[in-house]
């Protein structure tokens, strides 16, 4: 039996920005369960620009705006939103968790998941409007209290439609 594929992924991204809409509802009771700085210390918008698809017949420069809520769920993880555009005029709406695992008392590692809405443009069709995202990012915190860090990101649907070339990405990572 073959089921029919969705038109929009709208209706999945409006559920988990609703879910968002109260984040203090999946809070943590304990106050920090995890070493280094709190998550609400480091919340607040970043900045990223870099390729996507790089090494491909779609490679092109890739810029971002993000915000990381101050939410901690549990051990660190909690929500995030933004969105990227290419040169190519794609982009990608997204809301999702992430999660810092710090490396002393400077360096952190970064886990990133987020599900959203992408739009080819003149960019690279990946298959469909419902996209998933994750990433890793490595990172140092500066003396000023800004942070950078530099990730790879891998977008595609994961075969929710039948068409899922995917791209990656190589990223800079600013916020302050």
């Amino acid at each position: 039996m073959r089921f029919p594929r969705p038109r929009h992924g709208a209706p999945v991204l409006l559920v988990l920005l609703g879910a968002l809409a109260d984040p203090a509802a999946f809070a943590c009771s304990a106050a920090s369960e995890h070493g280094g700085p709190d998550r609400a210390a480091e919340a607040g918008l970043n900045v990223s620009t870099g390729v996507i698809d790089f090494g491909k017949d779609y490679e092109t420069a890739e810029v971002g705006i993000g915000y990381r809520f101050p939410t901690d769920w549990c051990l660190g993880l909690g929500p995030n939103v933004g969105v990227f555009v290419t040169a190519d005029e794609s982009f990608y709406v997204y809301a999702g968790t992430d999660q810092r695992h710090n490396i002393g008392r400077f360096w952190f590692i970064d886990v990133i998941t987020s599900v959203g809405f992408y739009e080819a443009g003149d960019g690279k069709d990946i298959g469909g409007e419902l996209e998933f995202r994750s990433g890793i990012a490595v990172g140092r915190r500066l003396r000023n209290g800004s942070r950078v860090s530099f990730g790879f990101f891998h977008l595609s649907n994961s075969s929710y439609y039948r068409r899922n070339p995917g791209v990656n990405s190589l990223l800079l990572r600013w916020s302050r």
